[in-house]
Protein backbone atom coordinates (compact mmCIF):
# COMPACT_ATOMS: atom_id res chain seq x y z
CA UNK A 1 0.00 0.00 0.00
CA UNK A 2 1.19 3.68 -0.72
CA UNK A 3 0.03 6.88 0.48
CA UNK A 4 0.85 10.16 -1.24
CA UNK A 5 -0.09 13.63 -0.88
CA UNK A 6 -2.79 15.48 -2.80
CA UNK A 7 -5.73 17.97 -2.67
CA UNK A 8 -7.20 19.20 0.84
CA UNK A 9 -10.18 17.52 2.07
CA UNK A 10 -12.32 19.69 4.44
CA UNK A 11 -13.64 17.14 5.86
CA UNK A 12 -10.51 16.91 7.69
CA UNK A 13 -10.45 20.11 9.04
CA UNK A 14 -11.88 19.96 13.43
CA UNK A 15 -13.52 22.69 15.67
CA UNK A 16 -10.89 23.18 18.41
CA UNK A 17 -12.43 24.01 21.42
CA UNK A 18 -11.50 26.83 23.82
CA UNK A 19 -11.25 24.32 26.95
CA UNK A 20 -9.10 21.97 24.16
CA UNK A 21 -5.29 21.21 25.76
CA UNK A 22 -2.97 17.93 26.35
CA UNK A 23 -1.35 18.13 29.84
CA UNK A 24 2.17 19.16 30.02
CA UNK A 25 3.27 16.90 32.60
CA UNK A 26 1.23 13.52 31.15
CA UNK A 27 2.74 14.98 27.98
CA UNK A 28 6.69 14.80 29.21
CA UNK A 29 5.76 11.54 31.12
CA UNK A 30 4.61 9.78 27.67
CA UNK A 31 7.68 10.98 25.66
CA UNK A 32 10.29 9.64 28.71
CA UNK A 33 7.74 5.89 28.54
CA UNK A 34 8.56 5.37 25.02
CA UNK A 35 10.51 2.59 24.48
CA UNK A 36 12.49 1.30 21.41
CA UNK A 37 10.99 -2.62 21.09
CA UNK A 38 12.70 -5.52 19.80
CA UNK A 39 10.44 -8.28 20.70
CA UNK A 40 7.00 -8.18 19.10
CA UNK A 41 3.71 -10.41 18.85
CA UNK A 42 3.12 -12.16 15.53
CA UNK A 43 -0.08 -10.81 15.31
CA UNK A 44 -0.38 -7.51 12.94
CA UNK A 45 -2.07 -4.80 14.49
CA UNK A 46 -5.25 -4.10 12.46
CA UNK A 47 -5.21 -1.69 9.85
CA UNK A 48 -7.78 1.11 11.66
CA UNK A 49 -5.04 1.41 14.25
CA UNK A 50 -2.00 1.76 11.17
CA UNK A 51 -4.11 4.35 9.68
CA UNK A 52 -4.36 6.33 12.79
CA UNK A 53 -0.77 6.11 13.42
CA UNK A 54 -0.24 7.53 9.51
CA UNK A 55 -2.26 10.34 10.52
CA UNK A 56 -0.47 11.57 12.99
CA UNK A 57 2.01 11.08 10.54
CA UNK A 58 0.12 13.60 7.88
CA UNK A 59 -0.78 16.13 9.83
CA UNK A 60 2.49 16.87 11.16
CA UNK A 61 4.71 20.22 10.26
CA UNK A 62 6.98 20.45 6.57
CA UNK A 63 8.93 23.27 5.47
CA UNK A 64 7.30 25.77 3.84
CA UNK A 65 3.80 23.41 3.94
CA UNK A 66 5.62 21.42 1.33
CA UNK A 67 3.55 18.19 2.99
CA UNK A 68 5.93 16.29 0.46
CA UNK A 69 6.09 13.31 2.57
CA UNK A 70 5.07 9.58 1.65
CA UNK A 71 4.32 6.48 2.78
CA UNK A 72 4.52 2.40 1.86
CA UNK A 73 3.10 0.41 4.50
CA UNK A 74 3.96 -3.47 4.66
CA UNK A 75 2.12 -5.83 6.71
CA UNK A 76 1.23 -8.52 4.18
CA UNK A 77 4.84 -8.91 2.43
CA UNK A 78 6.78 -8.13 5.68
CA UNK A 79 8.59 -11.77 5.48
CA UNK A 80 9.38 -10.93 1.22
CA UNK A 81 11.15 -7.94 2.38
CA UNK A 82 12.70 -9.26 5.49
CA UNK A 83 14.44 -11.97 3.27
CA UNK A 84 15.75 -9.85 0.70
CA UNK A 85 17.03 -7.05 3.00
CA UNK A 86 18.85 -9.81 5.08
CA UNK A 87 20.01 -11.58 1.95
CA UNK A 88 21.09 -8.22 0.83
CA UNK A 89 22.97 -7.22 4.11
CA UNK A 90 24.80 -10.26 4.11
CA UNK A 91 25.88 -10.03 0.43
CA UNK A 92 26.89 -6.38 1.61
CA UNK A 93 28.79 -7.89 4.46
CA UNK A 94 30.98 -10.46 2.74
CA UNK A 95 33.74 -8.16 2.80
CA UNK A 96 34.92 -5.34 4.72
CA UNK A 97 35.05 -2.76 1.51
CA UNK A 98 31.33 -3.00 0.64
CA UNK A 99 30.37 -3.64 4.28
CA UNK A 100 32.31 -0.36 4.83
CA UNK A 101 30.03 1.21 1.65
CA UNK A 102 26.65 0.99 3.08
CA UNK A 103 27.75 1.36 7.03
CA UNK A 104 30.94 3.06 7.37
CA UNK A 105 33.45 3.32 10.59
CA UNK A 106 32.69 2.67 14.00
CA UNK A 107 30.13 0.43 12.70
CA UNK A 108 31.76 -3.17 12.06
CA UNK A 109 30.50 -7.04 11.27
CA UNK A 110 31.28 -7.96 14.38
CA UNK A 111 28.19 -5.88 15.63
CA UNK A 112 25.78 -7.84 13.68
CA UNK A 113 24.50 -10.77 14.12
CA UNK A 114 23.90 -12.13 10.36
CA UNK A 115 23.20 -15.86 11.15
CA UNK A 116 19.52 -14.28 12.39
CA UNK A 117 17.66 -13.98 9.56
CA UNK A 118 15.09 -11.42 11.88
CA UNK A 119 17.89 -9.10 12.96
CA UNK A 120 16.73 -6.29 11.20
CA UNK A 121 13.02 -6.56 11.91
CA UNK A 122 13.06 -8.18 15.48
CA UNK A 123 9.49 -10.09 14.12
CA UNK A 124 7.60 -6.93 13.72
CA UNK A 125 4.47 -7.75 11.46
CA UNK A 126 4.17 -4.13 10.22
CA UNK A 127 6.52 -1.48 8.67
CA UNK A 128 6.01 1.71 7.93
CA UNK A 129 8.61 2.88 5.27
CA UNK A 130 8.78 7.20 5.15
CA UNK A 131 9.87 8.91 1.67
CA UNK A 132 10.77 12.42 1.37
CA UNK A 133 12.83 14.97 -0.65
CA UNK A 134 13.99 16.72 3.27
CA UNK A 135 14.72 14.57 5.64
CA UNK A 136 13.41 16.90 8.45
CA UNK A 137 10.10 16.66 7.29
CA UNK A 138 10.15 12.07 7.39
CA UNK A 139 11.47 12.60 10.88
CA UNK A 140 9.02 14.87 12.43
CA UNK A 141 6.65 12.78 10.68
CA UNK A 142 7.97 9.40 12.00
CA UNK A 143 8.46 11.16 15.90
CA UNK A 144 4.92 11.83 15.56
CA UNK A 145 3.71 8.01 14.32
CA UNK A 146 5.86 6.76 17.21
CA UNK A 147 4.36 8.32 19.62
CA UNK A 148 1.22 8.02 18.18
CA UNK A 149 1.59 4.45 18.20
CA UNK A 150 2.97 4.40 21.67
CA UNK A 151 -0.55 5.84 22.90
CA UNK A 152 -2.53 3.09 21.30
CA UNK A 153 -0.15 0.54 23.30
CA UNK A 154 1.70 -0.06 19.85
CA UNK A 155 5.51 -0.69 20.19
CA UNK A 156 8.05 0.83 17.22
CA UNK A 157 12.01 0.51 16.21
CA UNK A 158 13.37 2.83 14.20
CA UNK A 159 15.44 0.60 11.84
CA UNK A 160 18.38 2.71 11.03
CA UNK A 161 20.26 -0.11 9.67
CA UNK A 162 17.70 -0.87 6.97
CA UNK A 163 17.49 2.56 5.71
CA UNK A 164 21.12 2.84 4.86
CA UNK A 165 21.08 -0.44 3.13
CA UNK A 166 18.16 0.16 1.24
CA UNK A 167 19.88 3.53 -0.08
CA UNK A 168 22.62 1.52 -1.24
CA UNK A 169 20.94 -1.91 -2.60
CA UNK A 170 19.82 -1.31 -5.79
CA UNK A 171 17.94 -4.71 -5.77
CA UNK A 172 15.52 -3.22 -2.67
CA UNK A 173 15.25 0.11 -4.34
CA UNK A 174 13.73 -1.72 -7.47
CA UNK A 175 11.80 -4.06 -4.67
CA UNK A 176 10.10 -0.94 -3.16
CA UNK A 177 9.56 0.47 -6.71
CA UNK A 178 11.28 3.42 -5.77
CA UNK A 179 12.45 6.29 -8.32
CA UNK A 180 16.13 7.46 -8.63
CA UNK A 181 15.37 10.73 -7.08
CA UNK A 182 13.39 9.40 -4.36
CA UNK A 183 14.63 9.24 -0.61
CA UNK A 184 14.14 6.49 1.97
CA UNK A 185 14.16 8.41 5.34
CA UNK A 186 13.06 6.20 8.19
CA UNK A 187 11.75 2.27 8.74
CA UNK A 188 9.50 1.98 11.68
CA UNK A 189 8.90 -1.70 12.65
CA UNK A 190 5.45 -1.84 14.19
CA UNK A 191 3.50 -4.42 15.97
CA UNK A 192 2.16 -5.44 19.82
CA UNK A 193 4.91 -5.78 22.41
CA UNK A 194 5.73 -9.28 23.61
CA UNK A 195 6.97 -7.24 26.62
CA UNK A 196 6.17 -4.08 29.10
CA UNK A 197 8.58 -1.63 30.34
CA UNK A 198 8.05 -0.47 34.28
CA UNK A 199 10.10 2.12 34.25
CA UNK A 200 11.81 4.99 31.88
CA UNK A 201 15.39 4.97 31.31
CA UNK A 202 18.16 7.25 32.39
CA UNK A 203 19.52 9.80 29.85
CA UNK A 204 22.16 12.21 30.09
CA UNK A 205 21.77 15.53 30.69
CA UNK A 206 20.86 17.86 27.72
CA UNK A 207 23.49 20.18 26.82
CA UNK A 208 21.96 23.51 27.23
CA UNK A 209 23.34 27.37 26.31
CA UNK A 210 20.55 30.22 27.74
CA UNK A 211 21.33 33.20 26.03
Amino acid sequence: MRIEGGGYDMADVESVGAGFGIDGDAMLHAIKTRRSIRRYRKDCPERALLEKVLEAGRFSPTGSNAQNVSYIVFTERTEELRALAMAELREYARDEESFASVFPPPMSRERMDLADDDFLFKGAPALILTLSPNPVNASIASANMELQAAAMGLGVLYVGFFTRLAAKSAALREYLGLAEQEQLVTCLALGWPELRYLRTVPRKKAKVSWR
